[in-house]
């Protein structure tokens, strides 16, 4: 019997030519679920590129969710038997809550969507029994849903994800965790001779990509993009929930507003935000993007961001000043209210630093480094300063890494990592992991082709695939996913 394997595909696509590869090395049954909008499904519904045995498509299964009464019944039966809480899932969604200015749900809609989901994954993974399910790194809530159900009942999940480290990926049945674990004290490595910050040099993510990032960046491809939505039918309000109330004229007025409100936060955050570090004592708390898996998935308990610096301003030790910096991604996020930058310059002891101000800059000169989960404090161990996270990451071994148990613990632990005396050597531990056990590819350059030749760059998804245009994104991308295929075929046969 050929073994089956399911695939979750998302509005990205990579994980379609992934399954055109895998089939052309792999003699296997192919399932899979799409997470994708209205018109992308025409074309997907009658392909030939790929032959699955049986595909799903996410938002078909929810056709008839939020319009009945939730069974709580099952719901309960649910958490239990699976060890999930879906109300934390639910209050990270971005489309459930404050995040979404189109549509407020119900409780009774909430639930309904969630328990039809939850009984669609079940008798997906119940009539596929799949050997394994190839996903990219969850970033919703349905597909880190999908992915937990899985886990729960001992299926294998395959994750495709960055290790923290510039275009070295690693395939991972893990969500948050890489595999690596600290070597044996008695290996023979000559830490001496590996140069910490020359490896940060060649392989560090903000260097590497500065300049890159092209998703929305054009405005012809705004235009356009804003030309095929509004003169074109749009079902996805009525048959999508993550589309409800979103209607073509208050669409409009909200892309009036958001252009309006960028303008004028980013011409706040120019004036105000300083741009020169000083000499004094600092603790660096580079601020999350939002919205953000790594914070809504992976912290569900720490995305007040306001709330937690209140809490390292009320931690810091006498003569210590603390840095906040802006994300440079919040661009596409309309940047933040400019009544959450006041408050952050309101609070004794904080400097806000302009997003354009290089972090490695800042990582040279502070003392500590706190995050919720982010990349700066993995960084902080090139330079040999100590970090503090909120959570488990997969970091959180290295040794000049604390993870807080409890935000009580705030002041003592940044006094116990002051005086951290970071070694280095756990993390030429990772990177020799890492680099054995990843594989390099340009991921970012794969999805802003797909983005380009399919989404406009970034700006529109429900749009109808032209064929031979596809047909063109896969052969470009062949050797990517190619690639792709082959690393993941190595972790499919040692299973």
């Amino acid at each position: 019997m050929q073994e089956r394997i399911l695939v979750w595909i998302d509005s990205n696509l990579t994980y379609f030519g992934i399954s055109s590869s895998l089939l052309e090395k792999y003699d296997c049954e192919l399932y899979a679920i799409y997470d994708i909008v209205d018109k992308p499904k025409e074309y997907f519904e009658k392909q030939k590129n790929v032959e699955f045995e049986k595909s799903w498509f996410y938002h078909d299964l929810l056709s008839k969710a939020g319009k009945t009464e939730p069974d709580i019944s099952f719901l309960k039966r649910f958490e239990k038997k699976y060890g999930i809480d879906l109300w934390t899932l639910a209050m990270n969604d971005r489309i459930f809550n404050h995040f979404n200015e189109f549509y407020n749900f119900s409780t009774n809609e909430i639930l309904s969507i969630m328990e039809t989901e939850c009984k669609e994954f079940e008798k997906i993974i119940d009539t596929v029994r799949p050997k394994c399910v190839l996903l990219w790194h969850p970033t919703l809530r349905q597909d880190y849903l999908f992915y937990l159900i899985c886990k729960a009942k001992g299926i294998r999940t395959l994750i495709l994800r960055g290790t923290r480290i510039a275009k070295k990926f690693i395939i991972s049945e893990e969500h948050n965790n890489t595999g690596f674990q600290k070597f044996d004290q008695q290996n023979n490595m000559n830490y001496d001779a590996f140069e910490l910050l020359e490896y940060h040099e060649k392989f560090d993510q903000q260097k590497i990509t500065k300049g890159l990032d092209q998703y929305q960046s054009s405005k012809k491809d705004m235009l356009k993009s804003c030309f095929k939505y509004f003169f074109s039918k749009n079902e996805n309000p009525n048959t999508h929930y993550t589309y409800f109330g979103r209607t073509k004229f208050k669409v409009l007025i909200k892309y009036i507003k958001f252009s309006i409100q960028t303008k004028v936060r980013k011409r706040f955050i120019d004036k105000n935000l300083i741009r020169s570090i000083g000499d004094n004592q600092f603790i660096f708390f580079p601020l999350h993007m939002e919205q953000e898996r790594s914070t809504l998935l992976d912290a569900p308990f720490h995305n007040d961001q306001l709330s937690i610096i209140k809490q390292i301003v009320k931690s810091l030790p006498v003569g210590f000043q603390l840095y906040v910096k802006e994300h440079p991604s919040m661009r596409t996020r309309q940047w933040r209210k400019i009544s959450f930058y006041n408050e952050l310059m309101s609070y004794p002891n904080v400097k806000v630093i302009h997003p354009s101000v290089n972090t490695d800059m800042i990582l040279k000169k502070c003392s500590l480094v706190i995050t919720i989960t982010g990349t700066a404090g993995f960084d902080a161990g090139f330079y040999k300063k100590p970090a503090i996270t909120f959570v488990e990451t997969d970091y959180s071994s290295l040794g000049h890494v604390t993870m807080l148990e409890s935000v009580s613990e705030l002041p003592e632990s940044i006094k116990k990592s002051l005086n951290n005396d970071v070694s280095g050597k756990d993390l030429i531990e990772y990177i020799q992991y890492i680099e054995k056990n990843s594989f390099e590819i340009d991921i970012r350059e794969l999805h802003q082709n797909i983005q380009n030749i399919i989404n406009y760059g970034g700006y529109l998804t429900d749009v109808e695939i032209d064929e031979l245009k596809f047909d063109s994104l896969l052969k470009l991308n062949k050797n990517k996913f190619d690639k792709l295929a082959e690393e993941y075929l190595k972790k499919i046969r040692a299973i």
